[in-house]
């Protein structure tokens, strides 16, 4: 009987480690933010935007380098909403130079004139 808990408690302990592990990865885009894990704010400008059938490529240069951006979901929102030289913030779970369907925090426009 004792060795029937110590099973069940081990296998516990796997699941807990592994959803933890794993979770985020697999269901980071379907989570809202406050669960979805911790995103990293990057800024740059938006140097090539190309829109096709079903997605938008969107080519932002940062300070680290470039990023390929690949918008499946509400492209022709972005479409709409950013245009080449405009300065966007994303929030992305990973860094990389290629990254599908990263939030958009904000967008300030590249001709916009400035409120007091």
């Amino acid at each position: 009987m004792r060795r029937w808990w110590i099973g069940v408690f081990v296998l516990g302990v796997a699941v807990g480690v592994a959803g933890t592990l794993l979770v985020p990865r697999l269901a980071g885009l379907y989570l809202p933010g406050v669960l979805g894990g911790k995103a990293e704010l990057v800024e740059g400008k938006a140097l090539r935007k190309e829109r096709q059938q079903d997605r938008l490529l969107l080519t932002v240069v940062t300070e680290e380098g470039a990023i390929l951006a690949t918008f499946g979901q509400q492209a022709a929102e972005i479409d709409l909403l950013v245009d080449e030289g405009d300065t966007v913030t994303l929030a992305l779970r990973e860094r990389g130079p290629f990254v599908t369907d990263p939030r958009i925090e904000g967008v300030r426009k590249k001709d916009a004139a400035v409120l007091p």
